[in-house]
């Protein structure tokens, strides 16, 4: 049984111009980005989630001191009540058309994968654990939001989140992208309802997978010192059928991997694969390329693969059904045998490249979008650019239900949650 509350959450004082103050999430802000959300205000959320030191000063005990020092100055202040946090978000997908993805922050009591509460659907790599747990220590808080699915498929919880938005208060801030971020407060009666009808449900974790293992191990240290204040998590929740929720791609661009000569990679795909050249190698043909995937849908399996060396790309489909049984032969399920991460690292960077899918971390950098892909790929960095199509929100379901987990960063939300909305003390009880 999920057990997710209301919480008083810690925010910015109204006198804080919230727009100034608000960042991206840690894991998507490159260096030049951080950069200027630290000269933008001395209070921005960056400081404190994606700290960096002083002269003889820890970064991570510069954002404990930070944390505590805004907090006793009045920068931030504890909401009086316990409150779910509605949070709406107007944007623009790639398609072109806006929608609005509605979801609530609130705490989620942590529980082990083994209990079938809170499943996972990803792989996880160690370096940005360590991260997280230190800055935990540090902070002894939630600073940002885990990504959380839940099935709702009767729509009650749509339901009663939409009759709570009316009489709530509405902050708002617009992020670089465009994206309108409004944030309401829903407490009382409204509350204890949303909370009583999500203990039905199973979460499933769709963006976070690191975070929350990094709070289960928080959880275990603090409560082997006899403290039971982390025994929850702060983290935002989304129907699986709200109309906004939104999967994007995450494309793989490998470095620090010697490959064979295109034509010898082409070869090796044949007896899997049609293979199909594109025009060009410059931006557009990557573009046209990335919509030759998007037609397909989830009618098949094709993938694009952009070789540096020779500024050449193709498009490939899987043409031989017996390869997904092969894959069943390796351990994996039907479901997961099917996925296009699984066909793109099993099939195409296993089979035909050599590389082994246990050892590609720090091998692949993950980018959402063609054009951004296409960018860095232009450095001379990389050498194969892989596109994929996303997956779907059904698949994560369907792995996550079956106990099994997909390559690292199968997945890719759109849009991000902001860091700073609100966040969560974990010295209070409420």
């Amino acid at each position: 049984m999920a057990e997710v509350r209301p919480f008083r959450g810690v925010r910015y004082a109204r006198s804080i111009d919230l727009q100034e103050v608000v960042s991206p999430p840690y894991d998507v802000i490159a260096a030049a980005e951080a950069a200027a959300l630290r000269a933008r205000s001395p209070y921005n959320a960056i400081h404190i989630d994606m700290p960096d030191g002083g002269a003889g000063d820890d970064e991570y005990a510069r954002a404990g001191r930070l944390f505590a020092e805004w907090r006793r100055d009045g920068v931030l202040r504890r909401d009086s009540e316990p409150r779910f946090y509605l949070i709406d978000q107007t944007f623009r997908g790639p398609d072109g058309f806006e929608r609005t993805r509605r979801g609530f922050a609130g705490r989620l009591r942590l529980a082990d994968f083994s209990e079938r509460v809170v499943l996972p659907h990803e792989m996880t790599h160690v370096g940005p654990k360590r991260d997280r747990l230190a800055l935990m220590r540090a902070t002894h808080a939630d600073l940002s939001q885990i990504f959380m699915l839940y099935p709702d498929d009767k729509g009650e919880i749509s339901a009663a989140l939409a009759a709570a938005a009316p009489s709530a208060r509405v902050a708002k801030v617009t992020d670089k992208d465009g994206t309108i971020h409004r944030l309401r407060v829903v407490g009382g009666e409204a509350a204890a309802r949303i909370a009583a009808l999500l203990a039905a449900e199973t979460i499933y974790i769709a963006d976070g997978h690191h975070r929350y293992d990094t709070a289960l191990a928080y959880r275990d240290e603090r409560r082997a010192a006899g403290d039971h204040s982390a025994d929850h998590v702060l983290a935002y929740f989304c129907s699986m059928n709200d109309p906004g929720l939104t999967a994007l791609p995450t494309h793989r661009l490998l470095k620090g991997i010697e490959l064979p000569p295109m034509d010898e990679v082409i070869d090796r795909l044949r007896p899997t694969f049609a293979i199909f050249p594109e025009r060009g190698a410059d931006r557009g043909a990557c573009e046209i390329m990335a919509g030759h995937l998007r037609s397909f849908g989830d009618r098949g399996k094709v993938f694009g693969l952009y070789f540096p060396h020779e500024s050449a790309c193709v498009t490939v489909e899987l043409r031989d059904p017996a390869s997904v049984g092969r894959l069943v032969e390796r351990g994996f399920s039907p479901a997961a045998a099917r996925l296009s991460v699984t066909i793109l690292h099993q099939l195409i960077f296993r089979d035909a490249l050599g590389i082994d899918p246990a050892q590609t971390e720090g091998k692949i950098d993950y980018v959402a979008g063609a054009s951004a892909a296409f960018d860095l790929l232009s450095t001379g960095e990389y050498s194969l650019g892989a596109f994929i199509n996303p997956t779907l929100v059904s698949e994560v379901r369907e792995i996550a239900d079956a106990g099994e987990t997909m390559p690292h960063k199968s997945t890719y939300f759109f849009p991000k949650l902001l860091t700073g909305l609100v966040f969560d003390a974990l010295d209070d009880g409420d």
